[in-house]
């Protein structure tokens, strides 16, 4: 049975949450301009941990992300927030990337309706 991909984006695999969940990370890091090692420093963890995270290969436990958050400068809930402008493009071009050519068509036709909206 195939997925949808507005299904795929509201629940999401783990592998996708990892990726999603790296790219935020860095881009908040970059943001705070810190580099991997101050950060690293900063919450308690190794440099190598903190590549893995951003790179969607390894993941947090519960009791840190509390340390990562003031790592970065954010309340806990800004690290889940996938949507902003920094990691949108990159969503939209992961659910772009995976989709089948009958879903492709239905995102055509409905970015059209939307358009045809201003």
């Amino acid at each position: 049975m195939q997925t949808s991909i507005i299904h795929n984006y509201i629940v999401m695999s783990d592998k996708n949450f990892k990726k999603l969940f790296g790219t935020r990370i860095r881009a908040l890091r970059t943001l705070a301009g810190l580099s991997q090692e101050k950060l690293a420093e900063k919450v308690g963890l190794s440099t190598k941990t903190i590549s893995y995270i951003e790179n969607g290969k390894n993941t947090l436990s519960f009791n840190k992300l509390p340390l990562l958050a003031e790592g970065l400068g954010v309340p806990v809930y800004k690290l889940f927030v996938f949507t902003e402008s920094e990691t949108s493009t990159k969503v939209i071009q992961e659910l772009i990337s995976s989709a089948t050519s009958k879903e492709l068509n239905a995102l055509a036709d409905i970015i059209k309706t939307v358009l045809a909206l201003k």
